[in-house]
C-alpha cells in the first residue's frame, strides 16, 4: 500500500488556477510562469492525489469529478490562509464560518427559515449565511460542483442524481386552508364542501407533486374551487390572501405563523396531502458542519 504524500500548497494554487481559467496556458499567462511550469505542478498535485483532476475537452481542461471536489476544498483552503492573513495582521475578524443554503422556489420562506432556525441561532457569532432560491435542477447542479453546502427542497433527489447526491427528510406536515378572516368565516362552515367555487390562490405550480395532490384533494371531495390567482412567491402569496383575494393552502407546521403575520383566518385542515422538507447535499464530500448539525437536530426531533 502507497503511503499518501502530502498535499502542497503551491501545487493547489496551480491547479485552482487552470481550473478558473479552463486552460494551461492561460493560467501559466495569470502567473506569470511558463506553460511547462504550470503543467508539471498539476502533474505533482495529481501524482499527490493518485488520480486525474483534468480531462481534455477540445482546447479547454476540464475537471473530472475528482477535480471538482479538489476545487471545492481548494477554494475553502484558500479563504481559510487568506482569512488567517489578515487576522494575524489585525485587519480582519476572527472566523466566521459560511454556509451556502439554497431553498427550491416551491419552498415556503417560512419553513426554510424555521429550517435554518436554531443552526442561527447556536451560531450567530461566527455565522455568514448565504441564502438563495431558485429551480431545484439548477440548484442541484450548483450542489454537484461545490457551489453550495446544501439544498432544501420539497421533492427528493432525481433517480439519475441519487448517486452523487442524498436527501433527507427534515420536516412533512399536512396542510391547513387560511383565508382573510371574512372570507374564512364563511369557508369554515360545512367545510370541506363549502370550498365549492370558492376563489383559491394557487401556491405551488400545478405541475408540482404537491400542487397536483391539493387539486386532486379538491375532487375527491367533490368540490371545484375557482382558481384566482397562481402566485409562486410565498410571501406575496399570503400578501394576496391576506387583501381577501382568495383561501391557500398552508403547510400545517407553519400556520400559526402565517396567521400571526398575515391575520388569517383558517377554513380547514386535512392530513391527507403532505408537504416535505427534504435537506440534500453531496455524496462522498466531508459534509459542512452546521449541515450535519441541521440533520442531526431534526433526526432528534422525529
Amino acid at each position: 500500500m502507497n503511503e499518501a504524500r502530502p498535499l502542497n500548497l503551491k501545487h493547489l494554487r496551480y491547479f485552482a488556477e487552470v481550473a478558473r481559467r479552463g486552460s494551461v496556458a492561460q493560467a501559466a499567462r495569470t502567473l506569470f510562469v511558463t506553460p511547462q511550469t504550470v503543467s508539471g505542478q498539476v502533474q505533482e498535485l495529481e501524482l499527490s492525489v493518485g488520480q486525474p483532476l483534468f480531462e481534455r475537452a477540445g482546447r479547454r481542461q476540464r475537471l473530472t469529478t475528482a477535480g471538482e471536489s479538489a476545487l471545492d476544498y481548494a477554494n475553502q483552503i484558500f479563504a481559510l490562509s487568506d482569512e488567517l492573513a489578515q487576522v494575524l495582521q489585525g485587519a480582519g475578524k476572527p472566523r466566521t464560518i459560511r454556509l451556502r443554503v439554497a431553498a427550491t422556489d416551491s419552498v415556503p420562506k417560512l419553513l426554510t427559515v424555521a429550517a435554518l432556525q436554531t443552526v442561527i441561532e447556536r451560531h450567530r457569532e461566527q455565522l455568514e449565511l448565504e441564502c438563495r432560491e431558485g429551480d431545484y435542477a439548477d440548484l442541484l447542479g450548483q450542489l454537484a460542483v461545490g457551489q453550495l453546502d446544501a439544498v432544501l427542497a420539497d421533492a427528493p433527489v432525481p433517480a439519475n442524481l441519487a448517486r452523487v447526491l442524498e436527501a433527507k427528510m427534515l420536516n412533512e406536515s399536512g396542510m391547513t386552508f387560511l383565508a382573510a378572516k371574512p372570507l374564512a368565516r364563511r369557508l369554515v362552515r360545512g367545510f370541506p364542501q363549502s370550498l365549492q367555487d370558492a376563489p383559491f390562490l394557487v401556491g405551488s405550480a400545478p405541475r408540482s407533486l404537491l400542487g397536483q395532490a391539493i387539486l386532486a384533494w379538491f375532487a375527491r371531495q367533490g368540490v371545484r374551487v375557482h382558481i384566482v390567482g397562481r402566485i409562486e412567491d410565498s410571501a406575496l402569496l399570503q400578501g394576496f390572501a391576506a387583501q381577501g383575494l382568495g383561501f391557500v393552502a398552508i403547510p400545517t407546521s407553519i400556520a400559526a405563523e402565517v396567521m400571526r403575520q398575515s391575520h388569517l383566518g383558517v377554513v380547514g385542515h386535512t392530513e391527507e396531502v403532505r408537504q416535505s422538507l427534504f435537506l440534500v447535499r453531496a455524496r462522498g464530500r466531508r459534509p459542512h458542519p452546521f449541515v450535519s448539525e441541521i440533520d442531526e437536530l431534526h433526526r432528534l426531533r422525529r
